[in-house]
């Protein structure tokens, strides 16, 4: 079956190179295209021609994929055969260069299968690979945890740089955290065993006086009588996407420049040793409020440059930002919720009240939610307006005018996006019921579904909004 895929593959690829120039491709420039495939089409390459019938032995990387529709035992053979042509490579030719390994199970695993998933990451870990990224899910016949992590293979992978796992179990008895060189770590679903007294990151923290990234999604910390602090020295990156834990914890991670948190309740954290962050992501959601929790916790952070609100089931009535260093500010709404879930939602108004520094503004969302500005910053920005509707009314327009008046500050260069041209577009009837907002814009570059024959009614309505210097719509500059 993958014999018959290559020389499909092959002959189509070919007809597009030809010979020539594939042969005349240096081995350097080869390996660094094939780096970036699945190894199956890595595999594929070896019958273009002569030159490159064994070079995939040498590509230091191996990604295996298992998409929901292929065989199970055929992928499993199709692992199994490669990393064993791999290792008679690696033994007969000397060269023992592997980067990464991946091993994706996109449809339920096997537990029955264990030990020969066992014997890949050995075999990888004992050719010192620098980066492990490992996706498995639950046995869809037991519905336990699928894959437990043997001690010997853990505790030998100490050149690991990067480690990805998902959906895994860990021991933290069994193992000895012992990473001196990983910088970057990501736990996703995983699962601690039942045997475990030690919460897994503490762990991991302990042993990785390196690590620079931690990424943590859906996860619950290991409850202990004495709840040990998150420290870190070298972490500069910090991701929380759905964090459960029983009590409040501090994160003493005093260099960390970058954090990004959602699904969590803010006050349940302690980050206020966390003084050095410059970029912070936010997810704010119906259950975390009153919304001067979430002004109090961005105060927190002093030195503060680049903030992201993304707003999803909201509930709150206003939020002030003061904050002498933001230098860009972006506040996303969900999609679904504002189209769909109308009423959900109470007043939904954000003010920046000091923000001297502030050069760059982007809004996604809809024109419900109002932006309000009390300094006098001229500012660069983006606007997308979700205007996805049947058709626009009197209440539509209304809407847009206060929307975009709120947006009072100097402007200089300001991207607008909108769905279709009709929402900018003022009905005769109502330019007198409901005039074009007066705008202190600059330079408009405008983005949205326009048939050529309206370009110059777009024109003219968006003359009416501002006096500009310059105006482009789609890309093609009008003056």
């Amino acid at each position: 079956m993958i014999l018959r895929s290559a020389k499909k593959w092959a002959k189509t690829t070919t007809a597009i190179a030809g010979d020539d120039l594939i042969s005349e491709l240096p081995d350097v420039l080869i390996q660094h295209i094939l780096s970036n495939l699945p190894t199956e089409d890595v595999v594929r390459t070896c019958i273009l021609s002569k030159r490159w019938e064994n070079i995939w032995y040498s590509v230091p990387t191996l990604f295996f994929s298992k998409a929901i529709t292929d065989d199970i035992e055929n992928f499993y053979y199709f692992v199994d055969n490669c990393l064993k042509q791999r290792k008679n490579f690696m033994i007969d030719s000397g060269i023992k260069d592997l980067i990464s390994f991946k091993l994706y199970f996109n449809d339920y695993f096997r537990r029955r299968k264990a030990r020969l998933v066992d014997k890949w990451l050995a075999f990888v870990v004992e050719n010192k690979v620098k980066k492990i990224h490992l996706k498995i899910y639950k046995d869809r016949n037991t519905n336990s945890s699928v894959y437990q992590l043997p001690p010997r293979i853990l505790d030998s992978a100490r050149y690991l740089t990067v480690l990805k796992l998902n959906g895994v179990e860990l021991d933290t008895n069994s193992y000895s955290f012992s990473f001196p060189f990983l910088k970057t770590l990501s736990l996703v679903y995983i699962e601690h065993s039942k045997a475990s007294k030690v919460d897994l990151v503490y762990k991991f923290l302990l042993g990785s006086p390196s690590l620079e990234k931690l990424q943590l999604h859906i996860y619950k910390f290991l409850s202990m009588n004495d709840q040990p602090r998150l420290q870190s020295l070298s972490l500069k990156f910090l991701e929380f996407k759905g964090i459960r834990n029983e009590i409040t914890f501090q994160v003493e991670a005093k260099n960390v420049e970058s954090l990004v948190l959602s699904c969590l309740q803010f006050d349940e954290i302690d980050f206020s040793a966390c003084k050095k962050v410059r970029n912070l992501r936010l997810g704010y959601h119906n259950y975390v409020r009153p919304s001067n929790k979430l002004e109090y916790f961005i105060s927190n952070f002093p030195l503060l440059e680049n903030l992201t609100l993304h707003f999803q089931y909201a509930y709150f009535e206003h939020i002030r930002i003061s904050n002498k260093h933001l230098q860009s500010l972006v506040v996303e709404t969900d999609e679904y919720v504002f189209h769909y879930g109308k009423g959900m939602i109470n007043t939904k108004i954000i003010t920046i009240e000091s923000a001297p520094k502030l050069e760059y503004f982007r809004y996604e969302g809809y024109i419900d939610f109002s932006i309000l500005f009390e300094s006098s910053n001229s500012l660069n920005g983006e606007i997308v307006i979700l205007d996805k509707q049947d058709y626009f009314d009197t209440k539509w327009f209304t809407n847009m005018r206060d929307f975009l008046l709120n947006l009072k500050c100097s402007w200089n260069i300001v991207t607008l996006q909108v769905c279709t041209s009709e929402a900018l577009i003022w009905p005769e009837n109502l330019k007198n019921e409901c005039p074009y907002p007066l705008l202190n814009w600059k330079h408009l570059r405008v983005i949205t579904d326009c048939k050529p024959e309206k370009e110059y009614v777009l024109k003219d309505a968006l003359m009416n909004l501002t006096s500009l210097e310059t105006l482009s719509i789609n890309g093609k500059n009008i003056f």
